[in-house]
């Protein structure tokens, strides 16, 4: 199908006049004409009547400018439909976490000033964000450890204390701040291998000289914080990207003097890909928000309650 031909064509019978329809497609009349004799000769059929310098549609020409139309038509709601779905395209956001706590506050202020966002969200490691990133599942990742890669690029935020959580009845709950060594006998809660946060917790101990004794693993944060408050365990304590569940329970967060506890926070995409404005625009905003976190705890706080 010759998409030309049937514009051509339509333009005539539109006009029935070649002078006149070559005028409107900026073409010559002997070049019109041809290109109407052509589709002609290609269907078989003559769907003009012509007489002398007159040129009328047939009942052929009828029949078949409703065919020609109707091609046109469809190809008008093709073409709105594209643009509909690149759209939406250009209003998702694909985006991998290690923190999935900090989701119901980021996303929904973000979505209270770009209501016509959507998100795919996925909960990954390190390594996994990496290739999500390299392969283009991805648009952006927010990680509690830096992502190294050829075509990555790592936007260090903020640098956030961890504490650690006690039950109200532990022995050193009435102070402020511990050596880490002085809770080498608890038992410690803890995510299960390959979470960032275990390794975290691993790396803090060894630190401190010893290596922690696991009660209970799970990969449910709010679980964790609930059984140290029913004294099965201990468990570190992000300062600023937590659950708000946290604060409602009987725990008691304790400042580490030795090692000093933290983790960075910051955003990752590829350098090399093109980003939609959405995009810009949710990175933008969500190095705000934990900006806004970090200032708001130097504001409020300078010891755990």
């Amino acid at each position: 199908m010759d998409l030309l031909q049937l514009k051509y064509f339509q333009e005539v019978a539109k006009h029935q006049h070649l002078t006149k329809a070559a005028q409107e497609l900026n073409v010559s009349q002997p070049a019109l004409s041809k290109m109407i004799s052509k589709l002609e000769q290609r269907l078989g059929y003559q769907l003009f009547d012509r007489a002398g310098r007159q040129i009328r549609l047939n009942h052929l020409g009828k029949a078949y400018l409703k065919v020609v139309e109707n091609v046109f038509h469809e190809l008008q709601k093709g073409e709105k439909e594209l643009a509909f779905l690149t759209e939406k395209q250009n209003e998702l956001i694909t985006v991998a976490v290690t923190i999935p706590t900090i989701l119901p506050e980021l996303l929904g202020g973000f979505l209270q000033k770009h209501p016509k966002a959507r998100f795919r969200q996925y909960q990954a490691f390190a390594e996994r964000m990496n290739s999500q990133l390299e392969s283009g599942e991805i648009d952006v990742g927010i990680s509690t450890f830096p992502i190294e890669g050829e075509n990555v690029e790592w936007y260090p935020i903020i640098e956030e204390e961890i504490f650690l959580a006690v039950p109200n009845s532990h022995p050193l709950a009435d102070r402020d701040e511990i050596r880490l060594i002085e809770v080498k006998n608890d038992p410690f809660i803890v995510m299960p291998p390959g979470y960032g946060f275990r390794d975290m917790t691993e790396q803090f101990c060894s630190q401190a000289g010893f290596y922690p004794d696991f009660a209970f693993e799970g990969d449910e944060t709010g679980v964790t914080y609930e059984l140290v408050e029913k004294g099965l365990g201990v468990a570190f304590s992000p300062s600023l990207i937590r659950s708000s569940r946290l604060s409602s329970l009987k725990v008691k967060e304790l400042r580490l003097t030795e090692p000093r506890c933290t983790r960075s926070v910051g955003l990752v995409w590829h350098k090399e890909r093109a980003q939609t404005d959405t995009v810009k625009e949710f990175i933008a905003y969500t190095i705000g928000f934990l900006e806004r976190k970090k200032e708001m705890a130097e504001q409020t706080t300078t010891k755990p309650n």
